[in-house]
């Protein structure tokens, strides 16, 4: 009798035991899947985040283009009127000499 009762400890032992090791297992797991989940979602935005830079980026180069353009074209037009002026006060330099 003290044999089946010892096999009988050993098998409650080993049951209590599995089923530890189950459940450690299991939380394991689901701690394992959160961590990918999360790993996931941070790629998600790491590539949105990335996508925005690169759009805010691009923009902004058009927008110092367009400004290099406006600039270039304001020393153009400065220059013209400078070139007017000079004509006008010329004129009128020559009229007084008259």
């Amino acid at each position: 009798m003290e044999m089946m009762e010892v096999k009988k400890k050993t098998t409650e032992q080993m049951t209590i035991a599995g089923t530890e090791e189950g459940e450690i297992l299991a939380r394991l797991q689901e701690r394992v899947e959160k961590a990918i989940g999360m790993i996931q979602e941070l790629r998600r935005d790491r590539d949105s985040w990335k996508s925005r830079a690169e759009a805010a980026e691009a923009q902004s180069g058009e927008k110092v283009s367009a400004l290099e353009e406006d600039c270039d074209r304001m020393r153009s037009e400065r220059g013209e009127i400078r070139n007017r002026i000079e004509s006008i006060l010329s004129n009128l330099e020559a009229l007084d000499e008259v």
